[in-house]
């Protein structure tokens, strides 16, 4: 390969190291940012160096063998501190020694990269891509969806970009709507939800942040980005504010900030036979500043997302759903080891009941094809029963017919015990002379 290709392969990797060093500090809090000032300047100078500087072949190749060659280069110059022009001398000496060959990760030991999976959907209609989505995951409380778009409604009408931003959380039973905003603020129920989610339940959910874009008579739009509900819920932790106040608004335009622990329903019907009905209650944090700092960063890294299709992502969720109850159903028949049915004659596993009210006839064809396929033996599905709930069914005598009788390995043949009557072969001292 000629020096050119060899220098574009190296700019491009540590482009790569650096869009993705770059997308790390996102996640960072403000004392970590500025704790980390100096190196982060150290690693902008470093990127800039090496992104313009000529290379021998040998550099190239030795810088090839990493597969973040941008942090190795950071690291000979964070430990001397010198100059810009010093640093082709510190690669040149680098590459003499190879000795961070034993230090760092190697491009040959890195595994096959993953794609990652997170997309964005630019200015959809709100009103019917969510409840599309809905229907792919919530199979009850699916009236809590309009309430979550009444919130978006009233937000998109205020022009107040802390009301025009929410994450969404759709789960088997219900839709919650978080605040963007309060969900940095430490101790507000948008905060609260969120960790609920992370920490409390094993339930997996699907999540996505909204961002309004409009709104008019004839529909809601948005922007909208998949989020890993673990991955938000951490970055929260880290980054909020802790809860404090909040600021009550009055119909008249008159407004009462008090602490948090303070407001309550009592308090409320207080409030309101002093100054009339409430119009708006907002929550307000230890430091403003800080919450603002990590609302940009969000936005930040979910504008750095790749653009998706809709389509392809609804035609995705469809696939999971099915092939994640094909997989339990599977597991839950291999796993019995006698017939559970009341007459004892057949291997049952019940159809969840967070599927059955999602499925069309043509999810539960697709289900059984895939069960059959996965079990390898012919199954049914049983009509529903008085309470409505349905089985998939293995007859005993195909369970039977699964797999032959095994041979008993060697190891359990030498501990078995003898037969009676069974001599062991008499022992001589005679061997053949080969």
């Amino acid at each position: 390969m000629d020096t050119e290709k060899l220098r574009r392969q190296l700019i491009d990797r540590i482009t790569e190291n650096y869009r993705e060093y770059r997308a790390n500090l996102l996640l960072k809090d403000r004392q970590e940012l500025i704790d980390g000032a100096g190196r982060i300047a150290d690693t902008a100078l470093v990127f800039q160096h090496m992104a313009d500087r000529s290379y021998k072949d040998g550099e190239l190749e030795y810088l090839l063998k990493f597969q973040n060659p941008l942090e190795v280069v950071t690291e000979h110059w964070a430990d001397y501190e010198l100059m810009p022009d010093v640093l082709d001398a510190l690669i040149a000496d680098a590459t003499d020694r190879q000795d961070d060959l034993t230090l760092f990760p190697l491009a040959a030991d890195a595994p096959a990269q993953k794609p990652d999976s997170l997309r964005k959907f630019l200015n959809v209609d709100l009103e019917t891509v969510l409840p599309q989505i809905m229907k792919q995951k919530t199979a009850f409380y699916q009236t809590d969806l309009n309430y979550a778009l009444d919130a978006m409604r009233e937000g998109a009408a205020s022009g107040d970009p802390a009301k025009q931003n929410f994450v969404l959380i759709f789960r088997q039973s219900g839709v919650e709507c978080l605040n963007e905003r309060d969900m940095f603020i430490g101790g507000t129920r948008s905060f609260n939800t969120l960790q609920f989610y992370h920490t409390q339940t094993r339930e997996p959910v699907l999540a996505y942040s909204v961002e309004l874009t409009g709104s008019d008579k004839d529909s809601l739009r948005g922007n909208l980005y998949q989020q890993d509900n673990h991955r938000l819920a951490e970055y929260a932790g880290r980054a909020a504010s802790p809860y404090t106040d909040v600021t009550v608004t009055f119909a008249g335009g008159k407004e009462v900030r008090l602490p948090e622990k303070e407001f309550h329903y009592e308090k409320a019907a207080d409030l309101k036979y002093l100054h009339g009905s409430i119009k708006e209650v907002r929550n307000e944090a230890e430091d403003e500043t800080v919450v603002q700092g990590a609302v940009k960063r969000e936005h930040d890294r979910r504008r750095e997302m790749p653009r998706g299709y809709f389509a392809v992502h609804l035609q995705a969720l469809d696939e999971q759903r099915i092939q994640a109850e094909a997989d339990r159903l599977s597991a839950a028949l291999t796993d019995l080891k006698q017939p559970n049915s009341p007459d004892k004659e057949q291997f049952m596993a019940e159809i969840s009941v967070y599927f059955l009210p999602l499925a069309s006839q043509h999810d539960m064809n697709r289900l059984y094809e895939k069960v059959q396929k996965q079990v390898g033996q012919p199954v049914y599905f049983s009509p529903p029963d008085d309470t409505g709930k349905r089985y998939i069914v293995m007859r005993r005598e195909e369970r039977a017919q699964e797999q032959p009788e095994r041979k008993p390995s060697i190891k359990a043949q030498l501990s078995a015990k003898p037969v009676p009557g069974d001599k062991p072969a008499a022992k001589t001292k005679d061997r053949e002379v080969r």
